[in-house]
Formats: C-alpha cells, structure tokens, sequence
C-alpha cells in the first residue's frame, strides 16, 4: 500500500492511538488484577501520553518503508554500542525488574515505574536479592556464616557474587562486587535481559540463515517467553539459555575466522561459556538443555568442517583451553565438593528421581499464558511450574513436515531436531527402565523441567522450519485450516482450564492463534513474516513483558528503622545468632545479621542433631528447605514438615541456649516463656515487630 506523507501521519496518528490506549488499559488491568473497582482510578492519562508518543513515533517508522530501514539499519549496525548505553543507564537509575517490593513491610513510600510486584516470586526477592545483599556483609566471601548462622558456601548454589576466580563463571554478578546493592541489582537484571536478546538473535541468525525478522521473532519468543520471565533470576534458566546459544556462536565463528587473535579470544570466551553452564548446578534443566546445545555444536562443525582451516595453533589453543578450564573447575570442586556431596546426599532434592510420567496439558500451556499477568493471584495453578516457551505447537511440527516430506527440503539440523524432540517426547512420557534412564540421566530430569526444553526445542524446530518454507499454494484453504486448528487447540486448553477461562478469553484465544497460525503458513513471503512478528510482539508483550515490574532502588529493604535498628544490634553484637518467627524469615540477613532461620540452600546436619541427637527427624530436615518457627515450654522440639521444601520447628524454648541462639525478631509477645533457664528482653518494638535479646542463666 502506497501512502503519501498526510496518510503516512493520520495512519500512525491512529494506530498509536489505538495501540497505546489498549497497552495502558492492560497495564491497569494487570496492576489491579482485573478489579473493575480499581481499574479507572488507576488508569493514568500521563502514561497514555508517554505510550502514545512512544507508539507514534513507532508506528511513523513502520508505515514509511525508507524510514523503517534507515532506523532498522541503524539500530542493527551499532546494537552492541546501544546495549551498552542500555546498560550503563539502567544501572545509574537502579532500575531493575525484581518483585523486592513484597519486601516493604514499613510502609515506605515507593512507586514502581510501571507493572507490579509478584508475591509468588518469592524465590526471587526472598531469597536470591537477599543472599545477594547478606554478601555486602561477609565482604563477599566465598562462605558466609550470615546465612543460616553456620558456614554456608555462597557461590555454588544460588551463585552469589564472591572475591573469587571463579566468579569469571557468574559474570553478571560482578556488578555486586563493585556497586552498591541498587546499582548491582541492576546490573544483575538489566545485564542478563539484554544479553540474552542479544545472543538469542544471533542464534536465530544462525538458525535462519540471517533473516533478520525471523531472527527478531526468535530472540522476542525466547527472552519474553512466560519461562524466562517467570524464572528470571532464580535457577540459572537465563545463564543457561546465554551460555549455552553463545558457546554454540563461538564455536561458528571459530571454524569461520582465520585470525588466532580472534579464534584465542573466542576460546577464552568458551571457557566461560562452558564453565558458567556447568556451575548453575541444576540438573533438571542443565542436562536436557546440553542435549539440544550439543546436538547444535555437532551441526556446526559438521556444516563448517570442509571449510575449516586449521594447523598446531588449534591444538595449542584447545589444549591450552582445557587445561585452564580444568585447574578453575578443580578450584570450584576444592571449595564446593563437600556441599555438592551433601546436596546429593539430602531428602530434597537430591533424592529425587525421575521417570515418566508427563501430563498432556503442558502441550497447551502457552494459550492459557497471555492472560496469566492478569489473574496470577486468581488462578487454580502455580503459574510459575506451568510456565513454558511459545511454541504454537503443533504448528512446529506440522510446518517441519510441510518443509521436509512435500517441499523435500534436506535439512540435517532439522532431522536432528525432530529426532531429539521424539525422543524427550519419550523420555517425557513413558517410563523406562533403570538402566536407560540412568544412562542418559533422564532420572536427574523433572519431568515438569524436562517439557520446558521441550517447548524449547519445538522452538528452535519452528524458527528453523519457516527459515526454509517456500510458498504454500491455496490460501484461502490455510486460512480456514488455520482457523480450524485454532478452535482445536483452544477446546484442548479448555479441557484443563475450564475452570479459568470464561467465554471472551476463550473467543480472544481462537482470533489471536488463528490469525498467528495463518501468518505462520504464509511466512514464505516478507510480508507474512512481518505479520508473524507482529503476532509475536502482542502474545509476548501479554504473556510475558507484564510479568515482573519495571522498578528501581532497594529502600523498601534496606531504609526503614527495622532494618537500621538491626544493623545497629548487629554492629555492637557481630557474632549474634538470630531466629526470625512469623516474618519473612531471610529478611534480615540483608543487614548482616546471622540467622538460624533463613534459608536453608543445604541441610546444616550438626546444628539440628544438637536439638535432634537421636536423628528422630533428620529425614525432615536434611533437604533445601525454607523454616518457620514457633515457641512452646510444653513439649519437646519436633519438625514437621509442611511440603517438599518447606519445614516448621515447633521449639521448646529450652533449646534455644543449645543453638546459641542470641535474638529473636517476631511479632509475638515472648517474655512469658522466659523461665530459671533463659529470659526475654524485649529491646525493640515497632507496628507490632518485636526484637527480643536472649540471656541463659
């Protein structure tokens, strides 16, 4: 469609409208959670203002095909420079997109840039924003006695930043060590997101054999993917997604450059890649992913090997490689041998096992997605254990069919692809004998983690598919199988989440999949590429860009006079241990208080068979588990288990001078358990958050 300069203007003029009222009108509802009596008064016409600007000037670029390609152009040809100054921005504004604001127990005033914390991030905020700032008071040690008030090691689970060599495998964790907990929990956020879009679409260049739109749609499925942002900081997903796509790019790039300066550099890099894979320590995702990267690399080095030039130099590089991999693995294994030993060794996780045993319904999980952001708080299921890639299965694989069996294309990656997607398909839901599944590890795969590499795979399968589509014939024929298959889809979704959806959620998910499916069949053209991405941009922008907050700053945490009264006790008292009860139990160790009761990332056997000498509930214990406590003088101590990774101590106060127990922070009044054996002084006491100093007679 050919467009003077005035239509050009009232078309992006409209559009923008259209556009920005609709993003702002989600966002609202996403703030509210979809309660009507919040949603006007939360409206906000300043954002409609910024969002339509932002779109005007966005959609000014697409209807103006010169434009278009000047900017596209530009932003292509210095992306790494624009990334940078991303970066450095972000960071200098500490604008970050962690849930810490669930952390504003005082009542600080704190207006989140836009979206809303998430409760069920806990893992995120809770626990790894609070490791990470516990370490600004071990002086970032490779072990630190502030968690759990033991020796605790602070790189190899959660991987924390530490004064180490090996930090060079946590490298978006070097910010801790030289900014403040703002700054570096910035760096942390912003670093991984644009890194791995970063890396995600030189994949899909790879992939598609540097188309960039196709590209663009693979780099957005990936980092916005409901997977991605729902785990984003938590158990090494995005370290692994980063390390694993780029070890497979250096390993390209290496077999295509002729100069060693280049080809040590991207050795040096490798060692990082592999070595920051190795570490993120979480089987039931590292193992099936190295699957899919090493069946990546074999393709690589079979596509370049003809072509690859090589002498000596390559051996001395490789072997050089290995052997500085090797001394800085054997570094992390002197340090972390005995906790990976004692991981392996406890009830949870590291006695579980997996075989089989996957449910059908995670197949259709990516529908339901889009309106997860919304109703998180509403909805029948842990959203985040239902979280997968946008695969638009079974689309995936009938496209694969279209391009391998009735265009005859020959594509080994493709064939590799599909050879591996059916045999995790296997592994997903069929239960195998021991010895296979111990051969190929699938019995370290949850089986709920093993479907996300699924979906991942099926991924790759797509991009890689519509990279070689040529033009199906019959269009109006695919526009109604389209919408056929959009109807079929949807009815499955609702065989599992009957009780979410409601009749406009159900219509929405057959107009939007039916219009992305066609654009999907007819992405042969530019034209239908466009479209695709387009359909790309709307169910990533509703699936997954609304799930964690854009927000700045830490005082929620670390400015309020709780957290500055603690400082002020751990200060005068270093080597105080503390029980945090009915709070939220890691909360202090962010001021370097040593706590009992935080989280405990592996079992501290010794301490528990003080108050347990008979072992009575070491099977409760012995596991990563979260801790809650309360305080009795009626009875012994039990544990109790609550559920896979969470334990409640029922304490008889007696026990307290056995553990060294010198504070406790809880919202009960304890002075009338104090007895001839300890007393309770209370020493602080504010909006009912009480801190009592123990004293033993």
């Amino acid at each position: 469609m050919n467009l003077n300069n005035n239509q050009k203007y009232l078309f992006s003029f409209i559009t923008a409208l259209l556009i920005s009222f609709f993003a702002e009108a989600y966002l609202t509802a996403v703030s509210c959670r979809l309660n009507i009596n919040d949603f006007f008064p939360l409206f906000s016409f300043k954002k409609l203002i910024v969002l339509f600007i932002l779109s005007f000037i966005l959609f000014r670029i697409l209807y103006d095909n010169e434009l278009r390609q000047k900017v596209l152009d530009f932003i292509y040809k210095y992306r790494y420079y624009l990334s940078v100054l991303i970066i450095a921005v972000c960071v200098i504004f500490q604008i970050h997109g962690s849930s810490i604001n669930e952390l504003n127990l005082f009542g600080i005033k704190h207006d989140l840039i836009a979206g809303i914390s998430r409760s069920i991030r806990s893992d995120e905020y809770l626990v790894n924003t609070m490791l990470a700032f516990s370490q600004y008071h071990n002086g970032f040690g490779y072990f630190s006695d502030i968690v759990r008030a033991a020796p605790t090691d602070m790189f190899i689970i959660y991987g924390q930043a530490v004064f180490d060599i090996a930090v060079i495998f946590r490298p978006f964790n070097i910010g801790y060590l030289f900014l403040n907990q703002g700054m570096g929990l910035s760096f942390f956020w912003v670093s991984r997101f644009v890194v791995l879009t970063l890396v995600s679409f030189e994949m899909g260049m790879l992939l598609t054999n540097k188309n960039k739109i196709l590209s663009l749609s693979y780099a957005i499925l990936v980092i916005l993917s409901p997977l991605v942002q729902w785990w984003f900081a938590i158990n090494g997903l995005v370290e692994q997604l980063i390390f694993g796509q780029l070890g497979v790019l250096l390993i390209n790039f290496y077999m295509n450059t002729i100069d060693y300066r280049k080809r040590i550099l991207s050795a040096l890099l490798m060692i990082v890649c592999i070595g920051g894979f190795l570490v993120v320590f979480y089987p039931s995702w590292q193992i099936p992913f190295a699957y899919v990267f090493i069946l990546l690399a074999i393709w690589i080095f079979l596509k370049n090997r003809n072509n690859f030039a090589y002498d000596k130099k390559d051996l001395l590089i490789i072997f050089t490689s290995l052997i500085i991999l090797g001394l800085l693995m054997i570094h992390i294994l002197n340090n972390s041998l005995d906790t990976i030993k004692i991981i392996m060794n406890t009830a949870y996780p590291g006695g579980e096992r997996f075989n089989g045993a996957g449910e059908w319904e995670y197949f259709f999980n990516y529908l339901a997605s889009i309106f997860f952001p919304l109703t998180e708080v509403n909805l029948p299921i842990n959203v985040v254990e239902h979280s997968v890639f946008i695969d638009f299965f079974p689309i995936p694989i009938i496209i694969s069919i279209i391009v391998l069996v009735i265009q005859k294309t020959k594509d080994k990656l493709l064939l590799g692809l599909l050879t591996l997607y059916l045999i995790f398909i296997i592994f997903y839901f069929i239960p195998l004998p021991d010895s296979i599944i111990s051969l190929t590890l699938r019995d370290h795969m949850k089986t709920t983690r093993l479907f996300d590499v699924i979906s991942f795979i099926s991924l790759l399968i797509l991009i890689r598919s519509l990279a070689s589509l040529k033009e199906i014939k019959a269009k109006k024929l695919l526009i109604i199988a389209s919408a056929i298959l959009s109807v079929i889809v949807v009815y499955l979704s609702t065989l599992y989440y009957h009780n979410y959806y409601n009749f406009l959620m159900v219509i929405a998910l057959v107009i939007i999949y039916a219009i992305t499916f066609s654009s999907i069949f007819t992405a042969h053209s530019e034209k239908g590429k466009i479209i695709f991405l387009i359909c790309v941009i709307f169910i990533s922008f509703t699936a997954g860009a609304l799930i964690n907050p854009i927000d700045h700053g830490t005082d929620v945490v670390l400015e309020n006079d709780y957290s500055h009264e603690v400082e002020s006790i751990v200060h005068q008292d270093p080597n105080g241990k503390w029980i945090v009860s009915e709070l939220k139990t890691n909360y202090i160790i962010a001021t370097g208080a040593k706590t009992i009761s935080s989280i405990n990332v592996y079992p501290d056997l010794d301490k528990w068979h003080v108050i347990d000498p008979n072992g009575q509930y070491e099977d409760i214990y012995n596991r990563y588990a979260h801790i809650t406590v309360d305080f009795q003088n009626e009875t012994n101590t039990t544990f109790n288990l609550v559920s896979a990774d969470l334990i409640h101590i029922n304490m008889n106060v007696n026990d307290l001078e056995k553990l060294n127990v010198s504070y406790i922070s809880t919202p009960k009044d304890l002075e009338q358990f104090s007895n001839g054996n300890v007393t309770f002084e209370k020493i602080y006491e504010k909006d009912s958050y009480k801190i009592y100093h123990l004293k033993y007679n």
